[in-house]
């Protein structure tokens, strides 16, 4: 059993000492100042304010950026909007520009129904010409008494033949309005971006691959190819 007088005497030793400070914490300060209990408080109601402040920021630049997101994604929303509604316009101009086209086509193949009827006019009326000419004698032609029959078959052939013309020059302005036009190819050098050769034909007072004969009129419309001219071009 240890004694205790022995335990007191170095219990009091100890606290008499001055003991030395740990290596780790250097030389004492020169100067320390004094706990000031007062400071401190003040310094923490200072530092709270200063959190609540930041707080405040903070929270007003939440609501910013809760507003600005909410406006770009409201903007967002109007221009899928917006897009929509152009892809609809877009289709929308599309289908229309394609029935038009099919409906300009339609009355292209009207307008070589009536270049025919009217090529076909000319020749029967040159025909008609033809054969009462020769048919008539001297004595006929010189004291002619009441129209004959092949002469009331020409006027009407060309009656008929003016009737076709007036209808295909009124066609014929209505596609101009439309901004349908012929293409020029006779005598032109062929040109594959509005012409379509059929055929070759030999010949030594034409330049190669100029055209010389025109099978089908191609038009243009708005500047763009809507029927393709069908042509025999010149050969060496």
């Amino acid at each position: 059993m240890l004694d205790r007088q022995a335990l007191f005497e170095k219990l009091l030793d100890y606290l008499q000492s001055t003991p030395k400070p740990p290596e780790y914490l250097g030389e004492a300060p020169d100067h320390v100042e004094p706990f000031d209990p007062y400071q401190m408080v003040g310094e923490w109601v200072a530092l709270r304010h200063e959190v609540k402040q930041q707080n405040r920021l903070l929270q007003t630049a939440h609501t910013s950026l809760q507003q600005a997101l909410e406006t770009e994604r409201l903007q967002n929303t109007q221009l899928q909007q917006r897009l929509e509604e152009l892809s609809a316009a877009k289709s929308e101009s599309q289908y229309h520009h394609l029935e038009q086209k099919n409906l300009l086509q339609d009355l292209l193949k009207v307008m070589d129904a009536l270049d025919q009827a009217c090529e076909y006019w000319r020749a029967q009326i040159l025909e008609s010409s033809t054969t009462s000419t020769k048919s008539a004698t001297f004595w006929e032609r010189l004291f002619p008494k009441q129209k004959t029959d092949s002469t009331a078959l020409n006027e009407i052939l060309i009656s008929n033949q003016q009737g076709i013309e007036v209808i295909r020059r009124s066609l014929l302005d209505l596609l101009r309005q439309k901004q349908v036009v012929p293409i020029v190819t006779v005598g032109k050098p062929f040109d594959p971006k509005y012409m379509y050769a059929i055929g070759r034909q030999e010949s030594d007072s034409t330049a190669e691959n100029t055209v010389i004969q025109e099978v089908v009129r191609g038009y243009l419309w708005q500047d763009q190819v809507l029927r393709e001219a069908q042509v025999i071009v010149a050969a060496r």
